[in-house]
């Protein structure tokens, strides 16, 4: 599918370009990845078969192509839930293809915003930071965590918290599903957004259905657009 990097992306991942992309991905629902595994899942020859059981050379070559493609490849994978790999490749101009406005996605006075409280719950210190920035920027308060443990302290202390923003696979033992079923049995009603990199299949084994979802990567417009939806409906209802 065509997909579109912003400014908002290249912070939380420097190597990648802001531009228009393919998104390749692949999922499955296997056994997963610990986390010292997708640390060397790159590197050529690495394997977690058995010794004489064979290895190769197979992300680490797709990591090259797409790398040497000017593209980006990032490998999300949980313990016991699956792996998703999503390769971003340049997507190639034509004269018949229009100019994609930016001012939509760059501008943040062209987005809907609010002023309730928002909790993010994000263990990527980058990914967090970024998040934090737009929707501050949009009017919402903002507090951060960066796990499951601490966002529930957090909301507990916070009885302002309108609504939490939370990745799904994080360390320190709670997911964010998890995290979301403890808050909406210690406070019903709260709002939950979740976000993760991970394809359909692999959501839907996690059972996410106390809140809307937004997969990533996603641009300034999507957060503001679905923040906006799943408050604004709170306020309507």
């Amino acid at each position: 599918s065509a997909t579109r990097l912003d400014a908002d992306y290249a912070q939380m991942y420097p190597e990648v370009r802001t531009g228009r992309y393919v998104l390749i991905a692949v999922t499955d629902t296997g056994a997963g990845m610990t986390a010292e595994v997708r640390q060397r899942a790159f590197e050529p020859f690495f394997t977690t078969k058995p010794a004489g059981a064979g290895s190769g050379l197979g992300l680490s070559m797709v990591y090259g192509f797409v790398k040497q493609s000017g593209g980006n490849v990032q490998l999300y994978s949980e313990h016991g839930r699956g792996t998703s790999v999503r390769i971003f490749l340049p997507l190639a101009e034509t004269e018949r293809q229009p100019k994609e406005p930016m001012a939509l996605d760059g501008d943040a006075r062209t987005l809907q915003g609010g002023s309730q409280c928002i909790l993010v719950v994000e263990d990527d210190a980058r990914v967090r930071r970024v998040a934090v920035a737009r929707l501050r920027s949009l009017g919402y308060q903002v507090i951060e965590a960066d796990n499951g443990a601490a966002a529930l302290d957090t909301l507990a202390k916070h009885p302002e918290i309108a609504m939490i923003f939370t990745d799904v696979v994080m360390p320190g033992g709670m997911s964010g599903d998890e995290l979301a079923e403890a808050a909406i049995a210690a406070r019903p009603g709260l709002k939950i957004l979740f976000t993760s990199g991970y394809a359909e299949p692999v959501i839907a084994s996690h059972g996410l259905g106390a809140g809307a979802w937004l997969k990533k990567p996603y641009t300034a417009a999507d957060l503001a657009q679905k923040v906006h939806e799943i408050l604004d409906a709170s306020t309507t209802a």
